[in-house]
């Protein structure tokens, strides 16, 4: 999530969220760890990085693999409907583009 993004969220939340309620604040489109890594290297015009196979990090390090490898159920529609809020940048591509033009 862009730290903009974050940012109003956090604010609406404190403005408008039940007390207890908790949002979770991700983008509209879930992505992978390798998804985010390979887009960085796109737009930094890096070398892509290297693919390890799944099942050298199971053999050497099964518990890492298994973070790495977790998927959490996480959606954004609480605090779209009950806060109203809307991120500026939906996805992680959109925001790390936004980050890239700023950066040139």
């Amino acid at each position: 999530i862009n730290v903009d993004d974050a940012v109003s969220a956090t604010v609406l939340a404190l403005d408008r969220g039940r007390a207890g309620a908790t949002y979770d604040i991700v983008d509209d489109r879930p992505v992978s760890l390798t998804d985010i890594v390979q887009t960085i290297a796109e737009y930094t015009r890096s070398s892509p990085p290297w693919r390890v196979p799944a099942w050298i990090p199971r053999l050497f390090a099964p518990y890492a693999a298994r973070l790495i490898s977790m998927r959490m159920p996480l959606s954004n529609t609480a605090a779209k409907t009950e806060l109203g809020w809307q991120p500026l940048y939906p996805t992680m591509r959109e925001g790390l583009a936004s980050i890239a033009r700023q950066a040139a």
